[in-house]
């Protein structure tokens, strides 16, 4: 046997609470004046405690609903994330190799029925460091953080004093890295930096 749902009671969940200030107002009303309450209002109050919970229902049922989608969907996102990462690296691999396969033989495109595949020179030149150690010591460099009063220190009391030791302990520590811009900047003015060159390297294109 069929079982029909109750009806949707058209008024929204403000709207019962400010039915049921005023319920819970005559109901005061009624109490203060020794009276018992009435059996319309006992039945009125029935009706909005079973529109509440309703409406309470049907709020909690959406609330579940949505944090369920925003579940599937990050665990959709991390799935997807990890797909994307991988076909990079496919795409990256295959174009290296292509690469690679290309330059040996000295092929500039391989023409295919409804593609080509191209070896491009890059407009810009990578830097190659080959020997760092042969790089002069002015293109080294390392980020190091000061206080406020030790860099006054610094400012005033450089010639001497336990802030040049620091600093001089600072220049013996490893961590320092070539400043590829300096090095570049350079070599494309003309100065030759010992241990380093500007190397044209080469992409793949599809048409």
């Amino acid at each position: 046997m069929l079982q029909h749902a109750a009806p949707r009671d058209p008024r929204s969940l403000f709207e019962i609470d400010e039915h049921l200030v005023g319920l819970m107002d005559r109901v005061e009303e009624e109490a203060g004046e020794g009276q018992e309450v009435s059996a319309e209002l006992v039945e009125e109050l029935n009706e909005y405690i079973a529109a509440f919970h309703a409406k309470v229902d049907r709020i909690a049922g959406y609330l579940r609903w949505q944090e369920s989608i925003a579940l599937i969907c990050g665990t959709e996102a991390d799935r997807l994330s990890a797909r994307k990462k991988a076909a990079e690296g496919r795409v990256t691999r295959l174009k290296g190799m292509l690469q690679h396969f290309m330059l040996s033989r000295d092929l500039k495109r391989l023409e295919g029925e409804r593609a080509s595949i191209g070896l491009q020179q890059n407009s810009a030149a990578s830097l190659v460091v080959d020997d760092p150690l042969k790089i002069g010591e002015c293109y080294f460099e390392r980020t190091i953080g000061f206080t406020k009063t030790e860099l006054q220190e610094l400012v005033y009391q450089l010639p001497d004093g336990d802030l040049r030791k620091g600093l001089e302990a600072q220049l013996k520590t490893e961590g320092w890295q070539v400043n590829g811009s300096a090095v570049r900047a350079a070599i494309v003015n003309g100065v030759p930096v010992e241990g380093a060159r500007l190397v044209k390297g080469h992409h793949i294109r599809l048409r």
